[in-house]
């Protein structure tokens, strides 16, 4: 990632933190880290939508529990297949409040749980 990426990448973490209070989504300790439900691989990565703040790392913690375990995750929105018709922006996602969708504002709206697709 060049500079300017990484600066970006940066400013899009610290407004996650914000809009996410400092603390795990899913139990609410103190968060460590920044997940991309959708990967890294796809247009713009870094869009608010597509971060949750986690504790732990990409091993242990929550964030270590949604790798490990992505079948939950992809049930409960904390992941988000990088082929289909879902995006982050239209996948609601299970937190310690409940169902909610995050916009790339920094917003979040409640939201009904995700509906199973065969």
């Amino acid at each position: 990632m060049n500079r300017k990426g990484q600066a970006y990448y940066q400013r899009q973490r610290r407004r996650a933190w914000e809009r996410d209070g400092g603390a795990c989504v899913v139990c609410g300790r103190t968060a460590e880290s920044t997940h991309h439900r959708q990967g890294r691989s796809g247009p713009d990565p870094h869009r608010l939508a597509n971060l949750l703040t986690l504790c732990g790392d990409g091993v242990r913690g929550d964030h270590g529990e949604i790798h490990a375990n992505p079948s939950a995750s992809y049930a409960y929105g904390r992941m988000v297949p990088r082929l289909g018709i879902r995006t982050p922006e239209d996948t609601p996602v299970l937190t310690r409040f409940g169902w909610v969708l995050y916009d790339n504002d920094g917003g979040t709206t409640a939201a009904e749980p995700m509906k199973e697709t065969a």
